[in-house]
């Protein structure tokens, strides 16, 4: 019986190696390759063939939602996991847009990710149960265009104290890519195209 083939995409060598050999062991699954970064990971999706991707959200020289974008231009029909420590409700809504079949955060990797492949490879969603309270509050939520993330309000207020990019990043142990994708949601919901008009809209919500 033919084996479901993985990409397994993750910077943090322990994690990596760990995820690995929970995984090694399944009759089901192999994985194929592994990955540490964005740049690697892609030249294996264009080299292999791959039925499932497992990723995580932040890698060193790519974010995640670039490489699922990635991943489907060049197999439509891969499925994807991300593996991930983000619960920020806003990162779950950018993921659920590209369209990936499961989400699962890293604490409760070893018993979800495995209902995770069984689901994904059925046809089927899966979201750990962190996650899938994250969605049940934000479906129950008032919805306002404007309303940032908790994540994002700590951003716009370093942004509006002038720190960089990099500095963000290091301060809030993210990537640069991380914070680009950040300040890009939140130039949206504040219906705002400027890093001025970004500051601005910090100081009138008393956010500095």
């Amino acid at each position: 019986m033919k084996k479901y083939q993985i990409l397994l995409i993750d910077d943090h060598k322990i994690l990596l190696e760990g995820t690995q050999s929970l995984l090694s062991g399944m009759e089901d699954y192999e994985v194929s390759a592994t990955a540490s970064s964005g740049k690697a990971a892609i030249e294996l999706l264009k080299s292999q063939d791959f039925d499932i991707l497992v990723t995580d959200y932040e890698l060193p020289d790519f974010s995640g939602l670039e490489i699922i974008r990635i991943a489907h231009s060049i197999n439509p029909d891969i499925k994807v996991i991300v593996l991930s420590m983000h619960d920020d409700p806003s990162v779950v809504k950018e993921l659920l847009k590209e369209n990936i079949d499961s989400f699962v955060l890293k604490n409760d990797a070893h018993s979800s990710l495995m209902q995770a492949l069984d689901k994904v490879t059925s046809g089927k969603k899966y979201f750990s149960d962190e996650i899938s309270e994250i969605l049940v509050r934000q479906l129950n939520a008032p919805t306002e265009k404007s309303e940032l993330s908790p994540r994002e309000t700590e951003i716009i207020k370093l942004i509006a104290r002038d720190f960089s990019t990099k500095q963000i990043a290091e301060v809030l142990f993210i990537s640069e890519k991380t914070v680009e994708t950040h300040r890009k949601n939140i130039l949206r919901k504040i219906d705002c195209s400027t890093l001025v008009g970004l500051v601005n809209y910090a100081h009138s919500h008393n956010l500095t």
